[in-house]
């Protein structure tokens, strides 16, 4: 299996904080991997970065809401570097996350799920939090919460999706032909690496915090009528983001005007 090695030769898109926003339960640490796996093994080094507004371990870069002194620093950072780093997030871009999309000093890449999938995975992962005495998704006991949920992520989601050199990732795809899922990571990030090198190392080496790994878990573990029910609320990020996913252009516009709704 290759180790990363430094590559002599700089990023063709220099410095670039990329941004790896997942809703959650929707194969976000897998795409995170996915992509500083891929730089790592092309011989970009993805450190972390120690900065306020990072709360990652010792070995990922994590953010939640940051501010634009935070943001600052690490855009500082990042050009000392001189080559893409990718910070994982679940919340929409603040501000100045925006100004950095609109200066090109930033990109992403966004992943989703089927709600139905999505909301069945939360209960679950509430039900294992009680039951252990933690706190994340505890609030999630049913399908309705589970929704409310729901609907805030896809605000977010859309957030992301509205600016420029933002690849979006559905679930489906990450999980269930990932070499395919990768192929486009890597073409996003301007990565000339085999797909199965990466693939390979995640799957061995890299923790991915997969749950059930069961597709399309709904047509068993809901009601028909849950299942409509699911299907009417969302129906917008069905038709565009799901139905049509292989046909989005994936040129670098942005994949959805500012404005849209999809809840």
């Amino acid at each position: 299996m290759s180790e990363p090695i430094k590559n002599p030769l700089p990023h063709p898109l220099g410095p670039r904080i990329v941004f790896s926003y997942g809703m959650t339960k929707c194969g976000s640490t897998l795409a995170f991997e996915l992509a500083r796996t891929g730089l790592e093994l092309a011989g970009y080094p993805q450190p972390h970065l120690g900065l306020d507004g990072l709360k990652g371990d010792a070995k990922i870069n994590f953010a939640a809401h940051l501010t634009e002194t935070e943001t600052a620093a690490i855009w500082d950072k990042v050009q000392s570097i001189g080559h893409p780093i990718v910070i994982k997030t679940h919340t929409r871009p603040d501000q100045c996350i925006i100004d950095l999309f609109n200066t090109k000093r930033a990109m992403a890449h966004a992943t989703y799920r089927d709600p139905r999938d999505m909301a069945l995975s939360m209960i679950d992962h509430g039900h294992r939090n009680r039951a252990e005495g933690k706190s994340a998704f505890t609030e999630i006991t049913d399908l309705d919460t589970a929704k409310s949920n729901i609907n805030n992520q896809i605000d977010s989601l859309t957030q992301w999706l509205v600016r420029p050199n933002c690849l979006p990732l559905f679930f489906d795809d990450l999980a269930f032909d990932m070499e395919t899922a990768t192929r486009q990571i890597l073409a996003h990030l301007h990565l000339e690496i085999e797909p199965y090198r990466v693939t390979s190392f995640v799957q061995n080496r890299r923790f991915t915090q997969k749950n059930k790994g069961i597709r399309r878990r709904f047509k068993t573990e809901m009601s028909l009528i849950e299942r409509q029910s699911f299907r009417r609320t969302y129906a917008k990020l069905y038709k565009h983001l799901i139905k049509r996913r292989k046909s989005i252009a994936l040129t670098g516009e942005p994949i959805f005007p500012d404005g849209t709704r999809l809840v």
